[in-house]
């Protein structure tokens, strides 16, 4: 992220929002590169943002299991949705870029990492997202549209009782730009595969928009 921030002439940021924070693995070292910035932890679950709350001194915030719904108080100058695009339907990944852009000030930037084409590799070769017969739905998806999805199922579904549906989401870079570009209000900054933990995309982008300046 001081990476993001550097390489597009931004200074160091006065208000962060963490999206989905969870139990707080990204916030903690938000705070540290951080420390003179306001953040905000948002997350649907209210053990999530309140165990943040107290254990790092940032703001809690209450996301929404319908992301269109999903607006905030203040604009944020860096966003970073780590693992969500991940395990959202298609619909649900289009309402969490529009709900992260509208939180955008307007010389902000979002940091959005995607499971790419490298998930191929990983389902094959490393460890499986899930069973091969259900990850083969979500991958024939893909293939056809530049999306794709499927739900988990049992144990696992059972830990996230407040989403309709959260499983396992393909995009490719083709899908994600094709919704950016309908939107002049924002600007594309970089796209790098496997740029997190050697594993997730990294999708940069921000304000003012493509057509500023």
């Amino acid at each position: 992220m001081v990476t993001a921030l550097a390489a597009h002439g931004r200074p160091f940021p006065a208000r962060i929002l963490d999206f989905p924070s969870g139990s707080g693995r990204v916030t903690r070292h938000l705070k540290a590169f951080f420390p003179k910035a306001e953040i905000w932890a948002c997350d649907l679950y209210d053990s999530h943002t309140d165990f943040c709350a107290s254990q790092f001194a940032v703001h809690p915030a209450k996301s929404q299991e319908d992301l269109r719904e999903l607006n905030f108080d203040t604009n944020f100058d860096l966003i970073f949705c780590g693992s969500l695009l991940t395990h959202l339907p298609e619909e649900g990944a289009r309402a969490a870029l529009d709900a992260i852009a509208r939180a955008l000030s307007p010389s902000g930037i979002a940091v959005v990492t995607f499971q790419g084409r490298y998930a191929d590799h990983i389902q094959k070769h490393k460890w499986k997202y899930l069973d091969d017969s259900l990850y083969e739905v979500a991958r024939r998806q893909v293939q056809k549209s530049g999306f794709g999805f499927v739900d988990y199922r049992g144990e696992i579904r059972s830990r996230f009782s407040k989403q309709a549906r959260y499983g396992i989401a393909l995009a490719r870079p083709s899908w994600i730009m094709k919704h950016l570009e309908a939107k002049p209000e924002l600007r594309i900054l970089g796209y790098t595969e496997r740029a997190w933990d050697d594993h997730q995309d990294v999708l940069v982008f921000g304000k003012p928009g493509v057509d500023v300046g």
